[in-house]
């Protein structure tokens, strides 16, 4: 299997780079990035294409602030969405991410709302691509995370989280038509608890350096009207480091862990457009995932980039049940357009390669 783009993607990957670049520059003429205590609004046209969605578009507005006060390279943020996909998916996003008290508090917000055409495999690390059955869900979510800074890069948060989703089409005769699979008549999750991180990266949007190590443990249950009774843990790390002036190594681990009874939609996996590129996302999913991924970012010329990558990652029902063989590889490399040099918000083209599987993803930010 050979490892390259398909010309009609880099083509269509320039021409929106040189389209986008020129509109972001209409909006603000005279610099590339926020002074102090400045304010920039940024209306921008959607483009994208994953094996999820086909290709999108849509419309959004991103607000940037930074403040002396705030850290370096942390800019408070919201962005506002409207998408809609070749496979007729809708989704409309509002995310914000503020810094408070010199960035002594950070408030994440996350809401979306979602009509989406979607694919199940079953639930399992060896679920064949031949199992695929299509199905319809309409769900909306919010949660909110208060961060607030200890000591250091040590950050504490209470977090809350809350899901309705209906299936509104299912596949007859098919695994979710059965009701055997948890969440397969849709439901709600509610639940809270806690994050903590350690955090040092020196931006959010792409790191050159520092660390990130997350560890998240949420309690969903009938007592905050909840209709599935679980609990998650899940660990993130992240670290960069530059090898060469703006040439950077970057490494992600994940594991999750689930017990109790979680519907399907929210099982772990991998795969899609950040994590294990070149797997459909939500082909494997299970109580437990663990993987990890590595990438190089290299500068190529004015705004252009490259990168290569790679990873492993597999689900299983019980931590006790991983395994050495169990590991799905994937590797892949991608091109990156930078829209805004000094706040390092870019455009990328990525295509991943898994087994028996590939990916094109076309979208906004590095993948971690």
């Amino acid at each position: 299997m050979k490892l390259k783009f398909p010309a009609p993607a880099i083509a269509y990957f320039i021409a929106s780079s040189l389209f986008l670049s020129h509109y972001v520059a209409a909006q603000n003429p005279d610099r590339d990035t926020l002074a102090a205590n400045r304010v920039g609004v940024y209306p921008l046209p959607i483009f994208f294409y994953t094996p999820e969605t086909g290709f999108a578009g849509g419309a959004a507005a991103l607000y940037l602030r930074r403040d002396t006060v705030q850290p370096a390279g942390r800019p408070s943020n919201v962005t506002g969405d409207f998408i809609y996909t070749e496979k007729k998916q809708v989704i409309l996003e509002i995310d914000g991410d503020f810094y408070f008290d010199a960035g002594g508090y950070r408030f994440l917000t996350t809401t979306w709302y979602k009509n989406f055409p979607n694919s199940f495999f079953g639930i399992g690390n060896d679920v064949p691509s031949s199992a695929r059955e299509s199905y319809t869900s309409r769900s909306y979510f919010a949660k909110i995370v208060l961060y607030r800074n200890i000591f250091s890069q040590f950050n504490l948060a209470p977090l809350f989280q809350y899901e309705s989703a209906t299936t509104v089409q299912k596949k007859a005769g098919g695994l979710l038509a059965s009701g055997t699979i948890p969440g397969s008549d849709g439901g709600i999750v509610s639940g809270g608890g806690i994050a903590a991180n350690w955090d040092s990266r020196d931006n959010t949007f792409a790191a050159y350096s520092g660390s990130f190590y997350q560890l998240t443990a949420v309690v969903n249950g009938k007592s905050v009207g909840s209709d599935f009774n679980y609990s998650e843990v899940a660990l993130d790390t992240r670290n960069f480091f530059e090898v060469y002036p703006s040439q950077i190594l970057a490494f992600q681990t994940s594991a999750k862990v689930i017990d109790g009874r979680a519907p399907f939609q929210d099982l772990a996996g991998f795969g899609g457009q950040d994590f294990l590129r070149g797997y459909f996302d939500g082909q494997y999913r299970d109580k437990t995932e663990v993987g990890g991924q590595v990438e190089y970012r290299i500068p190529v010329w004015w705004r252009f980039g490259a990168a290569a990558f790679a990873g492993v990652a597999q689900v299983a029902d019980k931590v006790s049940l991983w395994r050495f063989d169990g590991f799905k590889f994937a590797v892949g490399a991608g091109i990156r357009f930078m829209l805004k040099r000094d706040d390092r918000v870019a455009l990328r083209l990525d295509m991943g390669f898994g087994n028996n599987s590939s990916g094109v993803y076309f979208t906004v930010t590095e993948a971690f």
